[in-house]
């Protein structure tokens, strides 16, 4: 009897065993864990009923839904990649891509992606830019589908436009920008035209306008950083020269992104340059009327140039059921379920189909849809693939720009400096990794 009680647990161990692994055998279902690495109330609650509808349809998978906070997701990930504990279906920000592929944390999806049955329905953007550039040219592969762009446009007091003397059309082109910041500008009425961003970020906001003069050419072919150059140069000091002219709030150098949107908010500065997530947060705090968004302004060439990228839905590489990880972000990126995750969450959808929905072509995202739909749109160069590019943007870029704006070193101690350092660490790389493309602007025409 004991032998036999002995034999039934070692029988049923081993169906448990079985059954957790995942085969698919009568009466089995595979388990994925999906992760979000950027979660909120509202962005939860829709990916747990895309989770829900996705289960209730999907046989013999179940997927659960986990969350973790922004800034404890890069180290969660990290550690999970280095213990092969990875989700099997995660966001990953363009960010950690270089490092996540490197370290063969993130599974290849090029086979996957050839038979992707909405590959046709992408955006050319997004199925020429943001993955046959940025994954197959860059990282040698596929290694996530996006699943929402963000870009930039600038966020406009209309009303402010108006007692200017100007119109919205006015501000098409940068040129237009800068004679709103100045006329819009009152310090007797506590009201200043732009909305200048000094601190964290600060150096990265301020060179969209030297890129767009130089046409997208950050680097040229042997790596050079081109913002020595005096068309550059000259560009670099007439944006500064919008808050060394009074036309920002002199604080607004120690502005990050919560004070600079505070700042338009708050009926203190009439211009911002800023992402979708914005329109949220005005929406709510804001009159009706007095503000709007605008495509991201023109450079003299007719080009607009600015940043776009999406997070994308990547595969762990420990997962054991890639096909089914594959199969739920195919469910995601379905036109339907695509298009209403990004009405959620303020992205432009990675899905033909949102041309004709007025929710993003009428409103507060029309300044971004526009942006992105532009037949000139160009997305600028990522200012390097080098693994030092971290401590530039978060350290190096805004610390070096408010020295300037300080009086502590001259226009072009501050310009050489940054250039410098920029070629350095790219001709560096470029000798260590001589496959990987030069960052360049890239365009869909």
């Amino acid at each position: 009897m004991k032998k036999r009680a002995i034999l039934v647990m070692v029988i049923v161990l081993a169906l448990a065993g079985f059954m957790f692994a995942g085969d698919t055998a009568e009466g089995s279902v595979i388990e994925l864990r999906f992760l979000d690495v950027i979660p909120s109330p509202a962005r939860s609650e829709h990916f747990q009923k895309i989770v829900d509808d996705y289960n209730a349809q999907a046989d013999g998978v179940r997927v659960t839904f986990e969350t973790v906070a922004w800034d404890q997701a890069y180290q969660r990930l990290v550690t999970s990649g280095a213990t092969n504990t990875m989700p099997d279906v995660f966001v990953m920000h363009p960010q950690w891509f270089a490092e996540f592929i490197q370290a063969g944390w993130v599974l290849n999806m090029d086979e996957f992606y050839e038979n992707f049955i909405y590959r046709d329905l992408l955006l050319p953007f997004v199925s020429e830019v943001l993955i046959d550039y940025d994954f197959v040219q860059t990282r040698g592969g596929v290694y996530g589908i996006p699943n929402g762009i963000t870009t930039h446009a600038m966020f406009v007091r209309s009303d402010w436009v108006e007692e200017a003397g100007m119109t919205l059309d006015d501000l098409e082109y940068w040129d237009g920008i800068f004679e709103a910041a100045e006329r819009m500008t009152d310090p007797e009425r506590s009201r200043y035209g732009f909305g200048f961003r000094g601190a964290r970020g600060g150096g990265d906001h301020m060179g969209m306008y030297p890129i767009g003069v130089l046409s997208g050419m950050l680097f040229d072919a042997n790596g050079v950083n081109q913002f020595s150059r005096p068309e550059a140069m000259a560009a670099i000091e007439r944006f500064t020269d919008m808050y060394k002219n009074g036309w920002s709030p002199a604080d607004a150098i120690n502005w990050g992104y919560t004070e600079m949107v505070q700042g338009f908010t708050s009926n203190l500065v009439g211009i911002l340059n800023q992402n979708t997530e914005v329109i949220r947060v005005c929406s709510e705090s804001m009159e009706d009327g007095t503000w709007t968004t605008i495509p991201f302004p023109r450079s003299n060439d007719g080009n607009i140039y600015t940043k776009a990228d999406s997070f994308v839905l990547s595969i762990g590489a420990d997962t054991r059921h890639a096909e089914a990880a594959f199969d739920f972000i195919t469910y995601m990126t379905s036109p339907e379920v695509n298009i209403e995750y990004c009405r959620v969450n303020l992205f432009t959808p990675v899905v033909k189909g949102a041309e004709d929905d007025p929710y993003f072509t009428e409103g507060p995202m029309n300044g971004f849809f526009r942006t992105m739909n532009d037949p000139n749109f160009v997305r600028q160069p990522f200012y390097g693939y080098f693994p030092e590019l971290a401590e530039f943007m978060e350290i190096i870029y805004h610390t070096e720009m408010q020295r300037y704006l300080l009086g502590q070193i001259t226009l072009e101690e501050f310009v050489l400096g940054i250039s410098d350092w920029l070629t350095t660490h790219q001709q560096a790389f470029m000798a260590e990794n001589p496959d990987v493309p030069v960052p360049m602007p890239r365009a869909i025409n």
